[in-house]
């Protein structure tokens, strides 16, 4: 973004923001509601996911075929995720279908039609979905890393759900929920590409003027990061799991204080495990050979953290690997990134926000999530200076910080060994390095 993004709030309380791109030819709309899988209460766990699946499934005046086939026309795109904390419905038009755009998000954001029939159909599709994800070790070793990890607290909970609370989704409960937290008071709408600011206020009025149907003005809006995870709960659990390989989470609460300190926690990830120049990929791949995937995620939420390493290791190798993250980690907490190394990242954060513009798609989630997390707008030199300006000293005190402040969680799936001295082993390592018993699942 050359120019920061521009901002209007509609009557009914919808935050609108567009980044205007003449240059490009397509536009790109994300409607962002601010409810996740944290704001589940836990007999409710998958609802968002759910309501992501029947959005598509069609509205009291256009079928789900109708829907697809009105985007597949004119060669554009309509796809949803949802996260801990937000559901994203988007759209990726040629510049000329915007009006398009906007009449779809009227149809699914004000009657969705969560027919009784269509209910039942897709909670037997979400079931195995869950079935699917537990048979992906990769996937399923993150979903059971936050659970550890977050203990009772909302961000641990699978954001599919578990088997028995969608099967307790009824029509009642997901109109219910809908209605409470899909309001334009709670959304953020980002549109990005060619379109002007006075011509997106136009064409999304129309969901923007007045109340939706079912949601009046003198309800309270839901509260969005309203409580935060005190911390995260140490130790190392071994889940004992058939796979071919052993799957190493090692993650750290990694507190983040302002908007520096979340692009220094980034520069850090890129640093260990961003890529094939990463330290963790040179250490435990090219020089070692004991793994094919291993990288970092500073995983980064609006009121908390987690700096997460990765890798899928012979089962043989797990406490070696746990070492060398666990090395790595203290190494930046003592010494920072070295600046040769920071120069490098800097270049390659920069380089790539670069070519991130010219993508209406890839601008529209940096103007959302900059909206969503600190209330106002990016530009592209903004954020170069940003970067900048960040010094080896800052990245070896958040590491410092993170590192004195928490012990880590460290989850493994993998086949338990069955010899005796080999557990010894690993329970004395897993004392050692977490200062935890090693407990086996």
């Amino acid at each position: 973004m050359r120019q920061e993004a521009k901002k209007h709030i509609y009557p009914n309380g919808l935050t609108l923001i567009v980044d205007e791109a003449p240059q490009l030819q397509s536009v790109a709309i994300g409607a962002w509601v601010k409810t996740g899988s944290r704001y589940e209460d836990p007999e409710l766990q998958g609802m968002c996911h759910f309501i992501e699946h029947m959005i598509f499934k069609g509205s009291e005046r256009k079928s789900a075929t109708e829907i697809s086939k009105s985007v597949d026309r004119v060669g554009g795109d309509f796809n949803a995720f949802t996260s801990r904390e937000h559901t994203c419905f988007h759209f990726y038009l040629p510049y000329q279908e915007v009006g398009l755009g906007a009449n779809l998000l009227k149809e699914i954001l004000f009657k969705p039609l969560f027919a009784k029939k269509e209910i039942e159909r897709e909670q037997q599709v979400v079931i195995q979905e869950i079935a699917m994800t537990r048979e992906n070790p990769e996937e399923d070793a993150f979903d059971r890393f936050f659970e550890k990890c977050f203990g009772k607290h909302s961000l641990g909970r699978n954001i599919l759900g578990t088997v028995d609370s969608v099967k307790g989704l009824s029509r009642e409960k997901v109109v219910k929920f809908f209605h409470h937290q899909y309001r334009p008071e709670n959304m953020v709408l980002a549109v990005s590409g060619a379109i002007t600011f006075e011509r997106a206020k136009r064409e999304f009025a129309l969901i923007g003027v007045k109340p939706w149907p079912g949601r009046g003005k003198s309800r309270t809006p839901p509260a969005w990061g309203a409580h935060p995870p005190e911390a995260t709960v140490p130790g190392l659990w071994w889940v004992d799991e058939e796979s071919e390989q052993a799957h190493v989470i090692y993650g750290i609460h990694s507190p983040l204080k302002n908007q520096k300190d979340r692009v220094v926690s980034t520069m850090i990830q890129q640093y260990l495990g961003g890529g094939m120049s990463s330290v963790l990929f040179d250490q435990i791949r090219e020089k070692k050979g004991w793994a094919y995937t291993v990288y970092a995620n500073a995983i980064q939420f609006l009121d908390s953290a987690v700096f997460t390493l990765y890798a899928g290791v012979k089962p043989e190798r797990v406490m070696d690997t746990i070492r060398v993250f666990h090395s790595e980690l203290a190494k930046v907490a003592r010494e920072g990134i070295p600046p040769e190394e920071l120069k490098r990242i800097k270049d390659s954060l920069i380089y790539s926000f670069e070519l991130s513009l010219e993508s209406s798609e890839s601008r529209m989630m940096s103007v959302s999530t900059s909206e969503l997390f600190f209330k106002r707008g990016i530009t592209f030199k903004g954020y170069c200076e940003s970067v900048r300006k960040i010094r080896a000293e800052d990245t070896r005190a958040l590491a410092s910080l993170w590192v004195k402040s928490c012990d880590p969680t460290i989850l493994l799936l993998a086949k338990k060994p069955k010899n005796r001295a080999a557990l010894a082993r690993i329970r004395d390592e897993a004392f050692r390095i977490t200062g935890n018993p090693v407990v086996f699942d």
